[in-house]
């Protein structure tokens, strides 16, 4: 009963937010409608471990300056296994310069099928970080946080660099490896070439830290990749 009541309210959310965002966007009748999706692919290693890892990230939106749908896509397979797969679909709402207030629903298929109420913000913050943070409420009244940041940087007018950092939390226990609190860091660099701003190979270094205090003694991991980025 609870998870469909949860389901419900989710729903109803979408269906209210969707509703607004029409009637906001027939209101505005100079507002033009664009869109925007980064899809990056990439296939990476653990050094001394065996086997491989394919990971896929897509990232967009459609809509005007102050009403835009997002979405978000992430998955990994792991040595030719799906090991989780995440959708997200948020009505963002502009609400300050360069920043969009979010509210949508996030549903994981992969490990195991759980639906989120998501709400948060996304922007740009001075000196041009990129800034994603989300609050999920799971199906089971669970509370869950999202922290990321990440900033380009020119190297020259082809070559950029982009350093990022996401911070995952957890309301309370979950299990060995998911404790209250930042249960899990991944601090990375990606470098990319840009051929023109639609296509852009790119390699990326990424460490995944795990506080012992509270991850049952599980291991830093460090990951190296190399992918393609198209930007349509």
């Amino acid at each position: 009963m609870l998870l469909q009541r949860n389901v419900v309210a989710c729903a109803s959310l979408a269906v209210a937010a969707l509703g607004f965002w029409t009637g906001a966007a027939q209101a505005m009748e100079d507002e033009s409608i664009y869109s925007y999706t980064r899809v990056e692919a990439a296939t990476g290693k653990v050094p001394e471990q065996p086997g491989s890892s394919q990971t896929l990230a897509v990232d967009g939106w459609v809509g005007g300056d102050f009403n835009r749908l997002w979405y978000q896509f992430d998955g990994e397979r792991v040595n030719g296994r799906a090991e989780a797969a995440e959708t997200q679909l948020l009505y963002g709402r502009y609400v300050a310069p360069f920043w969009d207030a979010q509210i949508g629903l996030r549903h994981d298929s992969i490990p195991r099928g759980r639906d989120y109420l998501a709400a948060g913000v996304r922007g740009l913050a001075p000196y041009l970080f990129d800034v994603d943070l989300k609050l999920f409420v799971r199906d089971d009244g669970e509370l869950f946080g999202r922290t990321r940041f990440e900033r380009d940087v020119l190297l020259t007018n082809r070559f950029i660099a982009r350093p990022y950092l996401g911070v995952e939390w957890a309301g309370s226990n979950q299990d060995s490896t998911v404790r209250g609190g930042p249960y899990q860091t991944d601090l990375g660099i990606q470098a990319r070439y840009e051929f023109n701003r639609r296509v852009a190979p790119f390699v990326d270094v990424s460490r995944t830290l795990y506080p012992l205090a509270q991850s049952d003694g599980s291991r830093p991991v460090t990951t190296l990749r190399a992918g393609l980025r198209v930007i349509f």
